[in-house]
């Protein structure tokens, strides 16, 4: 049987540091190897435990931890940062992404599905909180795009362009593109790329 993998958790409220434990310790895959509180006990944290995954919540005391993620994913290139909060704003979750999480999820999420989403990231996959995907789709809706920079993701798309390449040329990164192409694909009931732009044609969008 394979080792399980390390998981820190980070979140100063302890009733929801029983009940993520309890879970990820339930699990076949993952075991809680330790716990911090403040933003200060994450670096010591790391090094001595050097975990496989971090489920962070974002409103830790102490500094900003979105400012430590980039930091962090260059210490350790391996550690898979998943973020566990309450916060869905899009500003947020865009800073989120462009800091290099692996996965953004929700305390309003059925805790049950957290090692599902967790095994996913560790094949390899970004993982996004169905209920934050509800919440951006919300507005605008099905079949349209919401601003001027899926517009030109769009048109990037259509002229063969890659996610390195259309990041490079409207300022994004890679990751953050690749958000935006799943929300569009999601918005135009499309599966691929392929479908997304045949779609986009039909509606004239590019």
């Amino acid at each position: 049987m394979n080792p399980k993998k390390k998981v820190i958790l980070v979140e100063d409220h302890a009733v929801t540091r029983v009940g993520v434990k309890h879970v990820v310790n339930a699990s076949t895959e993952f075991e809680v190897v330790g716990e911090a509180e403040h933003s200060s006990q994450i670096a010591p944290l790391l090094a001595e435990k050097a975990p496989d995954f971090m489920l962070l919540d974002l409103r830790i005391p102490g500094e900003n931890v979105l400012n430590l993620v980039k930091d962090w994913k260059k210490s350790y290139p391996n550690l898979k940062v998943v973020t566990l909060t309450m916060l869905d704003e899009q500003a947020i979750v865009h800073s989120a992404i462009e800091a290099g999480v692996d996965g953004y999820l929700l305390k309003s999420d059925d805790l049950s599905s957290l090692t599902k989403s967790l095994t996913e990231i560790a094949s390899g996959k970004t993982v996004y909180s169905k209920n934050l995907k509800m919440s951006f789709t919300r507005r605008p809706q099905d079949g349209q795009v919401a601003n001027k920079k899926e517009k030109q993701i769009l048109t990037l798309l259509g002229q063969g362009k890659t996610y390195q390449e259309i990041g490079t040329e409207i300022g994004l990164s890679k990751r953050t593109v690749e958000y935006h192409v799943g929300r569009l694909k999601e918005r135009f009931s499309s599966k691929t790329v392929a479908e997304l732009i045949g779609r986009a044609k039909e509606q004239m969008l590019i």
